[in-house]
C-alpha cells in the first residue's frame, strides 16, 4: 500500500513542466538553504554562507518584483553575527522573523530559536525565546502558524521518539507554553526535521529519514483532521524527493509552488534553492488573503489597529494581528468553507467590519480592502456590515451576533452617546413595504442591544426602505448588502 502511495504521487508530480526550477538570480557558488517564503509570496528570506555577511552562515533577504527575484541583501546586523544563523521563518504579516542560532553564549543547548522585531528602525536586537520553548538540547528548524498562535520546530531533547523530532507549541496570554511532541505516526525512531504549516493552519510539510522513499530525507505532507488528530502521511514524490536528502522548504498562501534548497546535481553550489510547481493532490487546503491599510477616514494618516477574523458560524478566532503603525498595512489569512467577519478596532475610533463568504467553488484569491476609521461623534454613521437579514425577513440571522456584541461593547465604552439605528432594505417590492420592513429590522437591533443592558433611552429605529443604495440591486450579494444597519451618532 505503501510503495503504491509513493508511485501514484510520483506519477501525479512527475509531467511536463514541473521540472525544477534553479533560482539563479538569488544562488551561489557557495551554500544557499532554507528559504522561507512570505505568505504573499513576495518575500524571501533564506540562509547563506556566500561572502559579504557578516560571517558564518547569515540570513539574507530578497524580494519578487517585475517577475524576478532581485539581488539578496544581508540582513546584517543586529540578527546577523560571526556566529551562524540558519533556518527561519516569518510571521505572516512580515514583522517577526523567528530563526535558528548557534553557539551563542546565551543559548541554553547548541543551538536555540531567537526572535527578532522589524521596528520602524529596522530589526530589533535578537532574544532567546527562552528555556520553555527551547531545551539542553538541541532546537531548531521554526515555522509559525498563520495566525501566530502555534510554533513548530524540530529538537533533541528527551521525551522524544528518537534522533530528532518535530514539536509544537502554543501562545497562550501571550506566553508560549510547554512544548508537545507531534508523536507517531509523524515521529519515528529516526530523524524528522524542517516543519512548515502552511497558512492554512492544517497541513504541516516535513522531512523525514524514517518513513521510506527516495534517499536519506524526503519531504512528506501530513493534513491536521476536525477532532486535531494527524491524517494520512504522503511523501511529495519525484521531482522534489531524490536520493540525496532533501530539507528545507516553504509554500505561500497559494500553494501553487513549492521552494525548497536541494544539492541535486546542475547547481550553481554547495546547496541551491529551487522552485517546483505543487501538484494538485499535495497541495495544502485552499485560502484567501486579505490585505490593505487602516487609515483615519478624515486624516488618511495611518491607524494602529487590531484585526480580527471570525467565522461568524461557528464564532471561532481564524486569525488576529495588529496593523503597522508606520504605514496601516496588515495582511491575514483565511481559510476556504465558511462566513468570516473582518474587524477593525482601535482606540478613539469606532470599529469597522466586512465580511467574505467562502463557502462557493474553493479557489485562491487575494482580497485588498482599506479600512477608513471613523471618530466616536456626533453626526458619524457607522455602517455594521455583518448584520444579517433574510429576504424579506425582519429576524436577525445568528451569524450577525458577533458583529451585534461589539456594538454593545462601544455602547458601553461610550455610555453618553445615543444613536439612531438606521434599518434599509433592498429595491424588491413597494417602497411602502419596505419602509416597515427596514423599521422592523431596525427594531430588532434595538430589541438586541436592550437584552444586552443598553438603555433604550439611547437608541432610536428608524426605516429608510430601499432608499441610499450603498451596492446594485440587480444581484443577490448587492442586494444582501442593501439589507443592512446603520447606526447614526446624534447624542455624546
Amino acid at each position: 500500500m505503501w510503495l503504491f502511495v509513493i508511485l501514484l504521487i510520483s506519477t501525479a508530480i512527475a509531467q511536463p513542466g514541473n521540472e525544477p526550477i534553479n533560482l539563479s538570480s538569488i544562488n551561489s557558488p557557495y551554500a544557499d538553504f532554507a528559504p522561507y517564503i512570505s505568505a504573499d509570496g513576495k518575500t524571501m528570506y533564506f540562509s547563506s554562507s556566500r561572502p559579504g555577511g557578516i560571517g558564518g552562515e547569515d540570513i539574507w533577504v530578497t524580494h519578487f518584483e517585475s517577475g524576478t527575484w532581485t539581488t539578496p541583501q544581508c540582513l546584517g546586523e543586529p540578527v546577523n553575527s560571526p556566529l551562524n544563523e540558519g533556518s527561519m521563518c516569518i510571521s505572516s504579516d512580515g514583522r517577526m522573523l523567528i530563526f535558528t542560532l548557534c553557539f551563542d553564549k546565551a543559548s541554553y543547548g547548541s543551538c536555540d530559536l531567537y526572535y527578532s522585531v522589524l521596528t520602524s528602525t529596522g530589526w530589533s536586537a535578537p532574544q532567546n525565546m527562552g528555556s520553555i520553548v527551547n531545551s539542553t538540547e538541541w532546537d531548531g528548524h521554526p515555522s509559525l502558524s498563520s495566525d501566530g498562535k502555534k510554533l513548530y520546530f524540530a529538537s533533541k531533547r528527551r521525551g522524544g521518539y528518537g534522533g530528532i523530532d518535530l514539536w509544537v507549541t502554543e501562545l497562550v496570554d501571550g506566553r508560549w507554553t510547554q512544548p508537545k511532541n507531534l508523536k507517531y505516526p509523524i515521529n519515528t525512531a529516526r530523524d524528522e526535521i524542517s516543519p512548515f504549516i502552511h497558512a492554512d493552519g492544517k497541513t504541516l510539510y516535513f522531512s523525514s529519514s524514517g518513513h521510506g522513499g527516495y534517499g536519506g530525507f524526503d519531504v512528506f505532507k501530513v493534513s491536521m483532521r476536525e477532532d486535531g488528530s494527524w491524517g494520512e502521511i504522503i511523501n511529495l514524490g519525484t521531482p522534489i524527493n531524490t536520493s540525496g536528502d532533501d530539507y528545507f522548504f516553504s509554500i505561500p498562501a497559494s500553494g501553487d509552488f513549492i521552494f525548497i534548497s536541494s544539492d541535486r546535481p546542475g547547481g550553481l553550489g554547495d546547496r541551491d534553492i529551487y522552485s517546483f510547481p505543487l501538484a494538485e493532490l499535495v497541495r495544502p487546503r485552499v485560502v484567501v488573503s486579505v490585505s490593505g491599510k487602516v487609515v483615519d477616514k478624515y486624516t488618511g494618516k495611518s491607524v494602529k489597529a487590531l484585526i480580527t477574523a471570525e467565522d461568524l458560524v461557528t464564532r471561532e478566532k481564524v486569525a488576529q494581528t495588529e496593523s503597522n503603525p508606520e504605514d496601516g498595512s496588515y495582511y491575514i489569512v483565511l481559510p476556504w468553507g465558511s462566513l468570516y467577519g473582518v474587524t477593525v478596532e482601535a482606540d478613539n475610533y469606532a470599529f469597522h467590519s466586512e465580511n467574505f463568504d467562502l463557502t462557493g467553488t474553493a479557489a485562491y484569491k487575494e482580497y485588498s480592502v482599506n479600512f477608513e476609521l471613523q471618530p466616536v461623534k456626533v453626526g458619524e454613521n457607522i455602517i455594521l456590515n455583518n448584520i444579517f437579514f433574510d429576504f424579506d425577513k425582519s429576524d436577525i440571522r445568528p451569524e450577525s451576533f458577533p458583529e451585534l456584541d461589539r456594538a454593545v461593547e462601544l455602547l458601553k465604552k461610550y455610555p453618553n452617546i445615543k444613536v439612531e439605528i438606521w434599518g434599509f432594505a433592498d429595491s424588491i417590492g413597494t417602497r411602502e413595504y419596505n419602509l416597515r420592513l427596514s423599521e422592523r429590522r431596525a427594531n430588532s437591533v434595538r430589541d438586541y442591544l436592550i437584552s444586552k443592558g443598553i438603555s433604550g433611552d439611547r437608541l432610536q429605529a428608524r426605516g429608510f426602505g430601499f432608499d441610499n443604495p450603498v451596492a446594485p440591486n440587480t444581484t443577490e450579494e448587492g442586494r444582501q448588502k442593501n439589507r443592512r444597519t446603520e447606526f447614526h451618532i446624534v447624542e455624546e
